[in-house]
């Protein structure tokens, strides 16, 4: 791959780590906004354990509130497995935070979606 292939890359980040994982969680947001800012196409999803973290982080006192802002912000947050949010008791953090749950794939994400949008995915 070139440096004009990778900087104009496509990558899915699906995020399945939850509160007990937050090393997952900061490199997620981290490599989002680093390939954003090189110039990559990114897209979050919150899948399995994650969508604990939406209970969190919107909390303006939480140590890492501000790189999920940043990530937020940017629009990089695709959705939430609306499954995997039901069982975190997270459906209504993610309403209030204006995130879209996705069910596509048996009240999971669809990766196909983004596998046919060109997209390489990066699961944490």
């Amino acid at each position: 791959m070139t440096k004009e292939q990778a900087v104009n890359g496509k990558i899915a980040i699906v995020l399945m780590g939850g509160l007990d994982m937050p090393c997952r969680l900061v490199h997620a947001f981290i490599w989002a906004l680093d390939m954003t800012a090189r110039g990559g196409l990114v897209r979050m999803v919150f899948e399995g354990e994650s969508p604990h973290w939406l209970l969190e982080l919107p909390d303006p006192a939480h140590g890492r509130h501000r790189l999920y802002r940043k990530v937020k912000e940017l629009g990089l947050i695709d959705g939430v497995c609306k499954a995997c949010a039901v069982q975190a008791q997270a459906v209504e953090a993610a309403a209030e935070e204006g995130l879209r749950l996705v069910y596509d794939a048996s009240g999971h994400v669809s990766l196909m979606s983004y596998v046919e949008d060109g997209y390489r995915i990066l699961a944490l």
